[in-house]
């Protein structure tokens, strides 16, 4: 058994049969982080300590150091998995439909995914501002491509028969990228938002694009769903390189 007070200064574990090189513990890292994410939302980042993760992780802290250089990196680094989880469920919704998946879907599937992860849900609610400082922190520099992807986006929809053929996308963009800004950052400008909320919001957005943007008849499959899939990887790449 590995002991986590039986770390030395070689860069192996100490047991009874001999020290035992790092890299043996299986997905290290991985353990850190889903021991973090619990403290985190047990306690709310703030009062998580590296001492705890380690001691729950059953490492030491030099170990966590290894992967993480600081608890802020540790945040960073939950924030970005739970970011890539949450890609990925939209693109399995998407590879599982049979039939030609809207853009309000889409939006549906995002929020179905979000209200399942508690670390990216609260994000959007209130908690304690560190969080949401991350995300207005991160934004800036994150939205302006994505600004330019959606536009591409909405294009792609409109020509395999999705959305009406005369939707600006440069303007459809604008309004989508508005939205989400504003919905990271509403807890800290109007005041805490239930989980209730923010489905009633993002809801009521999907319903806008689908009465206002889509169209019913005629689309092409393939085409939709390439659209879809480009735009999902070029998020799930953005998010990778954080």
């Amino acid at each position: 058994m590995f002991r986590s007070d039986q770390i030395c200064n070689t860069g192996h574990y100490e047991t009874s049969g001999g020290a035992v090189p790092r890299s043996t513990i299986p997905d290290r890292a991985n353990v850190i982080l889903d021991q973090a994410r619990e403290i985190v939302l047990e306690k709310g980042y703030q009062r998580t300590t590296i001492a705890e993760i380690a001691r729950r992780a059953g490492v030491g802290k030099g170990a966590v150091y290894l992967d993480f250089p600081s608890k802020e990196a540790l945040l960073d680094a939950l924030l970005v998995r739970s970011a890539r989880s949450l890609t990925q469920a939209v693109r399995d919704r998407v590879d599982r439909s049979a039939q030609p998946v809207a853009l309000s879907a889409v939006y549906r599937f995002g929020l179905e995914a979000l209200l399942g992860d508690e670390l990216m849900l609260a994000c959007y609610l209130a908690d304690d501002g560190v969080l949401g400082g991350y995300l207005r922190e991160k934004g800036p520099q994150r939205y302006r491509p994505r600004m330019d992807w959606l536009a591409d986006y909405v294009a792609e929809l409109s020509r395999a028969g999705l959305l009406r053929a005369d939707l600006d996308p440069g303007a459809a963009s604008l309004m989508m990228s508005v939205f989400a800004v504003g919905l990271a950052n509403a807890s800290a400008t109007v005041g805490a938002l239930t989980g209730e909320q923010l489905g009633q919001a993002v809801e009521l957005m999907a319903g806008l694009i689908a009465a206002g943007w889509e169209v019913g008849d005629g689309a092409d499959p393939a085409a939709a769903h390439r659209a879809h899939i480009r735009l999902l990887e070029l998020l799930a790449d953005q998010i990778g390189a954080s």
